[in-house]
């Protein structure tokens, strides 16, 4: 309640705030101060506090959580479902404590430190995070697991850090190589919107797709692009590793001004974010704009991680719950093929779901501009009917299709936050609404 992004900024925390003095559960735990810098500027300092936690209706106690006071942006709040060597007291002053997914098996909530994650696609407002268990029903195919990798600053597994070995870009009956030329290490990061490639791997794609970047609004492109018959197809753990396709319509993502407006191009064409960026000095890093496409599976307990096609838009649920150290339920087999070990070292960055420029008016002065190489064609489905990007057993081809389409809807404004949960013996689900990230470190 006291954090100065929630003061000084009109509705700088739409989502609400946290107050110790008004909880009669609150304790201090007694520990250093928290702060942590990420590696866009993003600076958080606060402290601990132990306090009830609830998921929906499942209530979690004695957990130790940051209560910010200084924040030089970013007034939502995030929750980091990662390794407890990865927290921010780890990295900063070497001491640790039980995060929540430890503590959600030391009270008997969930069997094995794991959990799924479904974010659906695009024009979806809400996605599922299952504790515990795996949900057969949200993914096509086969689910193949790939060993989490190596950080070499610390010698330990401490990110989500996977081999990525190959990239195929199809459309327009041809297809494109752009796999790099050995195993890249890359995380698998939901906190982050934007997908981070190596730099030439990227601008191929720029090229490619016609992307224009702009110094204030990044890298742009007309939002009917997401109409475009084109697939990223992303292979990891080399040889018999899983395979997740992506179509061009879910890098398409909505760019609204901090007024509500939307840029255009100088001819008056809407523009949308293209949602893949040059890493830099970043690491290679899979966000959001992957990760709708991908039914992900995180299993810290056993150290692995399971891939396979999302099912868009599914309404059903088969849940097999996660048994103590047995291992990921429904995996098929593990990809062991490559392996790297990840040497980026820091705080991932943190992107927003909707860039908040102030500038208005046409894209274009000062741009770097590209005319599309890709053969674009618009999709048979983009004017009716499409189908959601699936799998069969090799991870590629298509399931049936719907009444709405899967172009990126340029209208689509960000929802408040919500949930609900429900706890079976073993596992804990909770459905959230997307206003901010869900941010899984």
């Amino acid at each position: 309640m006291q954090a100065n992004v929630c003061q000084q900024v009109q509705d700088g925390c739409p989502f609400g705030t946290y107050d110790a003095s008004k909880s009669s559960t609150y304790s201090n735990p007694n520990l250093p101060e928290f702060q942590i810098q990420y590696v866009d500027g993003t600076e958080i300092q606060g402290v601990y506090v132990s306090d009830v936690l609830n998921i929906g209706k499942t209530q979690v106690t004695n957990m130790t959580m940051a209560a910010a006071l200084a924040a030089n942006s970013r007034g939502i709040g995030i929750m980091g479902v990662g390794f407890q060597s990865g927290e921010a007291g780890a990295g900063t002053g070497g001491f640790t404590y039980p995060n929540i997914i430890s503590v959600l098996q030391s009270e008997g909530l969930i069997n094995a430190q794991a959990y799924s994650l479904w974010l659906d696609d695009l024009a979806a407002n809400t996605g599922s995070i299952l504790f515990g268990g795996v949900d057969t029903n949200k993914y096509h195919g086969d689910l193949v697991a790939l060993p989490i990798q190596l950080d070499s600053q610390t010698q330990t597994i401490s990110s989500f850090t996977v081999a990525w070995t190959g990239l195929e870009v199809t459309g327009g009956g041809q297809t494109s190589n752009f796999s790099p030329s050995s195993p890249q290490p890359a995380i698998l990061d939901s906190g982050t919107t934007d997908t981070l490639l190596p730099d030439d791997i990227a601008n191929n794609i720029f090229n490619g797709v016609g992307v224009l970047t702009d110094p204030e609004f990044g890298n742009v492109v007309p939002c009917d692009r997401a109409n475009d018959d084109l697939t990223f197809s992303f292979t990891f753990g080399g040889s018999g590793g899983p395979v997740v396709n992506v179509s061009l319509s879910e890098f398409v993502t909505p760019l609204l001004t901090t007024d509500g407006s939307q840029p255009t191009f100088q001819d008056g064409t809407l523009a949308c974010t293209f949602a893949i960026e040059a890493a830099g000095d970043n690491p290679i890093l899979f966000g959001d704009s992957f990760m709708r496409s991908a039914y992900v599976v995180y299993d810290l307990e056993n150290q692995q991680i399971g891939l396979a096609q999302t099912n868009f838009d599914s309404t059903q649920q088969n849940v097999k719950v996660f048994q103590s150290s047995s291992g990921i339920p429904g995996v098929v087999s593990t990809a062991t093929a490559a392996s790297v070990v990840q040497t980026f070292s820091g705080y991932l960055p943190q992107t927003e779901t909707a860039l908040g420029a102030t500038a208005t008016g046409a894209l274009g002065s000062g741009a770097t501009s590209r005319s599309a190489t890709f053969h674009l064609t618009a999709t048979p489905s983009a004017t009716s009917s499409s189908g959601s990007s699936g799998s069969g057993s090799s991870g590629s081809g298509s399931s049936g299709s719907s009444s709405s389409t899967n172009a990126a809807n340029p209208n689509l404004h960000p929802s408040a936050v919500g949930g609900t949960s429900i706890v079976v013996a073993g596992l804990v689900l909770a459905s959230f609404l997307f206003g901010g990230g869900l941010m899984v470190l």
